[in-house]
């Protein structure tokens, strides 16, 4: 998804989307309409069609946090490390720190 793009209900800038966060199930969901994505700043629903962002009333999908540390690995970065980012900011709140360093550890240990 393209970052830099305004929630269309609080008009914040995002950083980053982060739709790879999600479930492959849930990434297909959102594309096709039948999900919308849980925007960081103010938690309304979002539907993303592959290119842009819109007012959504679908069910929000939730972002998966060991996808998410696996992403944040393929970076060379702890999703601990990454939550502390501009862009990793808006999501620090989404899960606890026993959560984070849990999914951190999981993907360490997971082969490259």
């Amino acid at each position: 998804m393209p970052p830099e793009m305004k929630c269309p209900f609080c008009a914040s800038l995002v950083p980053d989307w982060h739709f790879e966060w999600h479930s492959r199930e849930d990434q297909q969901a959102i594309i096709t309409g039948e999900k919308a994505m849980q925007c960081p700043l103010c938690s309304a629903g979002v539907a993303f069609d592959g290119f842009t962002v819109t007012k959504s009333e679908e069910v929000v999908a939730q972002r998966n946090i060991r996808q998410a540390a696996r992403w944040a690995r393929l970076q060379n970065k702890s999703l601990s490390d990454y939550l502390q980012t501009r862009e990793g900011q808006p999501y620090s709140e989404f899960w606890s720190e026993a959560e984070v360093r849990s999914a951190d550890n999981l993907a360490a240990a997971e082969p490259e």
